[in-house]
């Protein structure tokens, strides 16, 4: 999802300088894809979410290019991987998978806030929007399952609107939002494709259209508020 923001930010505002941070960003194909296309408008910038002297290295390394910013998506996020899956019980729970959930969910997000807070200004609007799910809700949770991802995502949405109301007195024209892409086409998603209908997954450039439209059409009014792809709203 990120990348696919990337590059239609970059398609579709030909004003805009796009900052892409990820793990390795030479090695991604897509980065370069893009970077090819949009040299002078794309940064790339390394930065691992589970590792804070590495969001405090890429945090002094942006601050040398650019003043502020205008959007800054937490894209980040771990439903599973080699070494964690969804917990369908609460016995297939272990304090390694919660550990590493909260560590790239939740913890990751929070340090980018706090290390890229410098580089929103105060008399400029900013958008600020956490990569949450609707599985995060607490009041729309009727299947149960998936406690560390769903817990630690709920924990993304606190952090979100602990966030909006500082920044709503310290940063008037900011809006921090939780937000919920809808079901993505991407390796997060793979696994359980299968239960999700046809029409309810997205393609990632579909996914960001969308993201996008609902961000462009934000007003402060929205900040601290958890919102769908379609702009709905979301309970907590």
């Amino acid at each position: 999802m990120g990348l696919a923001l990337a590059a239609h930010i970059l398609e579709h505002q030909d004003n805009s300088v796009v900052v892409a941070t990820c793990r390795e960003p030479d090695k991604s194909s897509g980065l370069e894809k893009l970077q090819q296309k949009y040299a002078s408008r794309l940064v790339t910038q390394k930065l691992d979410v589970s590792s804070e002297k590495s969001i405090v290295s890429a945090s002094e390394k942006i601050s040398s290019q650019i003043e502020h910013i205008s959007l800054l998506i937490n894209s980040s996020g771990i439903l599973h991987d080699d070494s964690i899956y969804p917990e369908k019980r609460l016995a297939d729970i272990s304090a390694s998978s919660l550990e590493r959930s909260y560590t790239i969910n939740a913890i990751g997000p929070i340090l980018v806030l706090k290390h890229f807070r410098s580089l929103i200004q105060r008399e400029k609007k900013s958008v600020i929007v956490n990569m949450s799910a609707r599985v995060a809700s607490i009041e729309d949770n009727s299947i149960g399952g998936w406690y560390s991802y769903r817990s630690s995502k709920a924990s993304l949405n606190q952090i979100t609107k602990t966030v909006a109301i500082e920044f709503a007195r310290q940063l008037p024209k900011s809006i921090c939002i939780a937000f919920h892409p809808g079901s993505v086409n991407t390796r997060l998603s793979k696994p359980f494709q299968k239960a999700i209908p046809k029409e309810k997954l997205f393609e990632p450039d579909y996914a960001a259209a969308k993201m996008a439209a609902v961000i462009n059409n934000l007003t402060t009014s929205d900040n601290g508020s958890f919102l769908a792809w379609d702009g709905s709203k979301i309970p907590w």
